[in-house]
């Protein structure tokens, strides 16, 4: 006797997907230490430096999601996009 029959790509896409989300979503909470790196003490070379890992951060971090969610994910984004 076999166990229940899962569908092609079952429960696995779907954790794949929530996973790709979460990591689309914590990409964009990087945005908001953009506007607080220029009012840090520290000097302009370290500004530029924090800033470019902070982006080299979320755009890494968005990739990611976007191949973990794969098209479903692309789709649900474009949804939430149109609003």
């Amino acid at each position: 006797m076999q166990g229940p029959v899962v569908p092609p790509g079952g429960p696995d896409r779907r954790i794949r997907f929530k996973a790709g989300v979460a990591c689309i979503a914590v990409s964009f909470l990087v945005y908001p230490a953009y506007v607080a790196i220029p009012f840090l003490s520290l000097s302009s070379t370290t500004k530029l430096t924090i800033t470019l890992i902070a982006s080299i951060l979320s755009w890494g971090t968005f990739c990611a999601g976007s191949y973990l969610s794969g098209r479903d994910g692309y789709e649900w984004l474009k949804r939430r996009l149109r609003r």
